[in-house]
């Protein structure tokens, strides 16, 4: 069976969420997009976690009328970069919960939290979890895994091979990722991470995986490739569209090629504002 997945979300607990991001809300606007299963995002949130526990469980996954959640969410390493995390249910996540306590100031306060542990020592503690991990729209300038690695090996040290998917962001798509070749045996995972509800915003971005049933299992095997199962889709914007795609100031948005941001040394000619490297331009260096 093929099933329409957005598996990167956030909850009214993340900063600048909207106060409509409940499970309810949720629910009824990923119905209306066609998306069978959500990430619910934020699931470290001691608050979020209450609300998701009291859905009726699903092998895995919570069920709100015709939606499935599937426990997700996004951390930030010491380095900035952000991670997205995938977990088999409610336990595991409280586990991971307690195992990250220790390394992080705003565990309680955000859903999105920051982590004082590298991206090998983050995903040492989900893999114990039995979850999944991969870079978070990887390619973007401020928190994606390529703005401050060369490589995955670089990121995850000796639990580079561990990792199975990679998220595109708004800014990538699969063409883009398929000039990597540390990528080539890895899912790429497009998804919207929303932070509001609206039909513009939940699911912009989606995958569509072959799958046997809905389970965690079920969407892990794909993720991973194994036993007939797999991704069939990325569905995204064109790459070009994306707010991050060109090499550009942070203050004025004025575009500039990427040897013109080396000449200037990264300061904008009409501003003085910071010119960020763009993911287009980030790919053919990647590349």
């Amino acid at each position: 069976m093929l099933v329409n997945l957005d598996l990167h979300i956030h909850s009214r607990y993340s900063m600048a969420v909207s106060g409509d991001m409940e499970l309810g809300q949720i629910a009824k606007g990923a119905a209306h997009k066609g998306v069978k299963i959500v990430g619910t995002g934020d699931c470290l949130h001691p608050l979020w976690l209450e609300s998701i526990k009291k859905l009726p469980e699903d092998d895995g996954l919570r069920r709100q009328g015709d939606t499935l959640f599937l426990l997700s969410v996004e951390v930030e390493d010491s380095r900035r970069v952000h991670h997205l995390i995938l977990l088999p249910d409610t336990g595991k996540a409280e586990e991971l919960a307690e195992g990250f306590s220790p390394h992080s100031g705003n565990l309680h306060q955000d859903g999105r939290p920051r982590l004082h542990m590298s991206g090998a020592q983050i995903a040492d503690l989900v893999f114990e979890a039995e979850g999944l991990i991969g870079p978070a729209h990887a390619f973007t300038p401020w928190t994606g895994m390529y703005a401050y690695h060369r490589s995955l090996s670089e990121c995850y040290q000796e639990k580079a091979d561990r990792i199975r998917f990679i998220e595109l962001g708004l800014s990538a798509d699969s063409d883009y990722a398929d000039r990597i070749a540390e990528l080539s045996d890895k899912t790429f995972l497009s998804n919207s991470d929303a932070h509001s509800p609206r039909t513009n915003k939940l699911a912009r971005e989606f995958n569509q995986m072959e799958v046997e049933g809905c389970s965690y299992r079920e969407i892990a095997l794909a993720i991973c490739r194994e036993k007939g199962r797999g991704p069939t889709l990325n569905a995204g914007f064109f790459p070009g569209e994306g707010k991050y795609n060109r090499t550009a100031c942070t203050r004025c948005f004025h575009h500039f090629s990427a040897k013109e941001m080396n000449d200037l040394m990264g300061r904008c000619s009409h501003c003085q504002g910071q010119i960020k490297l763009g993911v287009a331009d980030r790919i053919d260096l990647l590349a």
